[in-house]
Formats: C-alpha cells, sequence, structure tokens
C-alpha cells in the first residue's frame, strides 16, 4: 500500500469508477483507476493506493 500525493484524489474522482474493497481485512469506499484501487481514510486526508493482489472482494458502484 502506497501513499498518493493530494492531487490525485481529484483525478481518482474523475478518471476512476465507484468501487469498494476489502484492504487488509477492512472494507473500504474508493476508487478503481486501472488495476489498482484507491482510498481515503475517514477525514480525506490521507489517500492510498492497493496495487493488484493486496484488495479482495472489488464490487464496481453503477451510477
Amino acid at each position: 500500500m502506497d501513499v498518493l500525493p493530494e492531487d490525485f484524489a481529484q483525478t481518482a474522482r474523475k478518471q476512476g469508477r465507484q468501487a469498494s474493497a476489502t484492504v487488509s481485512g477492512r472494507r473500504r469506499a474508493g476508487f478503481l483507476v486501472g488495476n489498482k484501487f484507491v482510498f481515503s481514510d475517514q477525514y480525506e486526508i490521507l489517500w492510498m493506493q492497493a496495487g493488484p493482489g493486496e484488495f479482495r472482494e472489488l464490487r464496481l458502484w453503477r451510477k
């Protein structure tokens, strides 16, 4: 899991697909960007990225 720069959050919201996934045993809401799952902490201060194999049970949200 990697911490991302703050400006990446806007890119993830525009280009990513809303999704939820299990990361390290906790269910997280975030965005699927390519083959990476991007999510934030509760206050949307830190944005983190989980690469392939680091997240499970991905569910995409429909608009």
